[in-house]
């Protein structure tokens, strides 16, 4: 989206009516009406009750994390809190109590139900994962938390981040996937920089969640996004432009999947965009042959490089050919 003229042009004139940037508060009493316009509009795409653009998608995270415990302990009966922390989960989502989970994420989801199920009602639970494997790509099934026979005080929080705008029916990330029973204590954080291009974060759900989020010192102190981006974030929704991109973006998956699919030499799942290698040798082969990918240690400094290929809705059928056609001569 970052090459997408309607984007250019939107943000464009919005910039020559907003200016470049807005540092203040958005509980000044000075405030810019194209916030809740833009928030409005987004929540009509995730068929959410409400949603609160941030500056980035790691604040969103992190600021959730800052008042989760306030939001899980508004039953009064709750006398303490215990996370349950997903493998890989994003450094967005680190809170209190967090360590790191190297397990297979279906055996920890199935472990957290049977630790929920055995503790007593007056314990709070926060659930904390990503919605997609990062950097090595999964898929996860929600449904094993159907079995939680006591919803009502365990937390979901959920990072849309590499899924938002290309995942779901419409680009509305993983909500069809989870149970209507857990989904009013479901909340969800995304940055809006991936497959949407605009370099701002969200948090979105229930509407006294978010207004929860909202009265924190820790929203009220932080600058917003740029107005001019949420100017373009809107206009982009209403006329369905990302929908349009989203299309092309599918079939260029669908197309370079069935050119590679058979040299096994990617993990990745139907219909998403990124084709992942372990193998350390694909991303310096791929370098020499004028084709950038991305690899780097993730998410410390001491983790095993991943090497990454994003399909976008801008590559042309030359160009898939010629990366598959790189990556048959790195098997061979």
């Amino acid at each position: 989206m970052g090459h997408n003229e309607d984007l250019r042009r939107y943000i464009h004139s919005a910039t020559e009516t907003f200016g470049t940037h807005y540092g203040s508060s958005r509980n000044n009493s000075l405030r810019l009406g194209i916030y809740d316009e833009a928030e409005l509009q987004l929540c009509d795409f995730l068929q959410t009750e409400s949603a609160l653009v941030v500056s980035s998608g790691m604040w969103a995270g992190q600021l959730l994390m800052k008042v989760i415990e306030n939001i899980s302990q508004r039953d009064p009966d709750i006398t303490r809190i215990i996370y349950h922390y997903a493998p890989g989960v994003h450094p967005a989502l680190w809170g209190n109590a967090f360590h790191r989970n190297n397990g297979d994420w279906s055996e920890w989801a199935m472990q957290t139900v049977r630790k929920i199920n055995a503790t007593e009602p007056d314990v709070a639970h926060i659930i904390c994962t990503d919605a997609v494997g990062s950097p090595i790509v999964r898929a996860f099934d929600f449904t094993l938390f159907n079995a939680i026979q006591n919803p009502v005080n365990a937390w979901f929080v959920i990072d849309e981040s590499h899924s938002l705008g290309v995942i779901g029916a419409n680009g509305n990330g993983v909500v069809e996937c989870i149970d209507s029973g857990l989904l009013d204590n479901t909340i969800f954080v995304s940055s809006l920089n991936k497959a949407l291009g605009i370099p701002a974060g969200a948090i979105w759900g229930s509407e006294s969640v978010v207004e929860t989020v909202r009265k924190s010192p820790w929203y009220a102190g932080a600058s917003p996004p740029a107005p001019a981006y949420m100017h373009a974030m809107k206009m982009l929704l209403e006329q369905d432009k990302y929908e349009i991109a989203r299309v092309a973006l599918l079939d260029n998956i669908a197309y370079f999947n069935r050119i590679v699919e058979s040299i096994g030499l990617f993990d990745f799942i139907p219909g998403y965009p990124v084709f992942c290698s372990s193998n350390p040798a694909l991303f310096n082969h791929l370098l020499a042959n004028g084709i950038m990918a991305s690899c780097f240690p993730y998410p410390s400094p001491a983790d095993a490089p991943v090497t990454r290929i994003a399909i976008s809705s801008l590559h042309q059928k030359e160009d898939l050919d010629r990366l598959a056609e790189v990556c048959k001569q790195f098997i061979a």
